[in-house]
């Protein structure tokens, strides 16, 4: 029997606009492929191991602070195992990485952000010291809507960035993994108009002396889950300081 006036429309419905989101940026722990160059000190099964504890502690962390608002940026593919356990157990969309350069990907993964959310924050798997008000800081930051927000690493890159434009000119130029990356993004940046405000650089594990010399505190729990993979990411409950 027709229904002249039905209660609900076939049309589906655009999800609702996020405020912010946060991607994360990951390889897929493979061995041999990942963490290169902490491999050379650590060997290359043990490098993996504690890649995949740094990769579920950020998604963990990520999480907490934004229940809901957590993509995982997945490179080759986001049906690598590692990937798909992460997405059930957290909870967090999982979307393939672009094809291309670095920064063309992050690019890429901003604009498809920008799509749905307000402001996006884009963060890398190998910055183990994610307590703290870097959130706060970064969406302060980002309300205004010609802003940019950036966390330094020691080594002259960074961990994460933040943007409320897809403009993917401040992605060009950097040589990645050089001491030159950070400096590079925020002179683009502010030659784009971008008001960028940025954390005090903290140390990235991208060595084997960065990882020596990481506090015990962010050191142990991350040992101990890479020593048992698939049991869960590190307590939070560690003292960066100690």
């Amino acid at each position: 029997m027709p229904v002249a006036n039905p209660l609900f429309s076939a049309k589906p419905q655009s999800p609702p606009r996020a405020d912010f989101a946060i991607w994360v940026f990951a390889k897929a722990p493979i061995v041999g492929q990942c963490k290169t160059r902490l491999a050379r000190q650590l060997g290359n099964v043990r490098a993996t191991r504690l890649y995949r504890a740094m990769l579920e502690h950020a998604v963990a962390r990520a999480c907490a602070l934004a229940p809901g608002r957590v993509t995982l940026a997945c490179s080759p593919s986001p049906r690598h195992p590692v990937f798909v356990r992460l997405a059930a157990r957290y909870g967090v969309i999982r979307r393939r990485q672009a094809n291309g350069p670095l920064g063309y990907r992050m690019a890429q993964g901003v604009r498809q952000a920008l799509q749905m959310s307000d402001r996006v924050i884009l963060m890398g798997t190998d910055q183990p010291e994610l307590e703290g008000s870097w959130l706060d800081q970064a969406l302060a930051q980002l309300r205004h809507g010609h802003s940019a927000w950036l966390a330094p690493t020691h080594d002259g890159g960074y961990w994460a960035i933040g943007l409320c434009r897809a403009n993917a000119r401040v992605f060009r130029g950097p040589a990645w993994s050089t001491s030159r990356v950070a400096r590079t993004t925020r002179t683009r940046a502010l030659a784009l108009g971008l008001d960028l405000e940025r954390l005090p650089a903290r140390r990235d594990i991208d060595e084997g002396r960065d990882w020596q010399q990481l506090s015990r505190g962010l050191r142990a729990p991350l040992a101990r889950a890479a020593s048992m993979p698939g049991r869960g990411p590190p307590g939070p409950s560690y003292d960066p300081g100690e």
